[in-house]
């Protein structure tokens, strides 16, 4: 089991809150991270592999990961 610490637990709640909408803006994610969009979904779809979010069904955590890595995609 992965432990993950507190800003990497936010990353995954921010991005749990708004893969259904596509992913969160990017405004938000510079504003509450720090991070560019690359680097934020870079992070979060390493950590969604290594701690999946609980309370997710496999269609919810397919549908989340469809969407980081469409938006890592759109931020090359």
């Amino acid at each position: 089991m992965t432990v993950i610490n507190n800003k990497q637990q936010q990353m995954i709640d921010f991005e749990t809150s708004w893969y259904t909408l596509g992913g969160g803006s990017s405004r938000e994610i510079t504003e509450q991270f720090g991070l560019t969009d690359r680097d934020f979904f870079a992070q979060v779809d390493q950590l969604v592999d290594e701690a999946p979010p609980i309370g997710l069904s496999n269609s919810e955590l397919l549908r989340m990961r469809q969407v980081i890595r469409r938006r890592l995609w759109m931020a090359r």
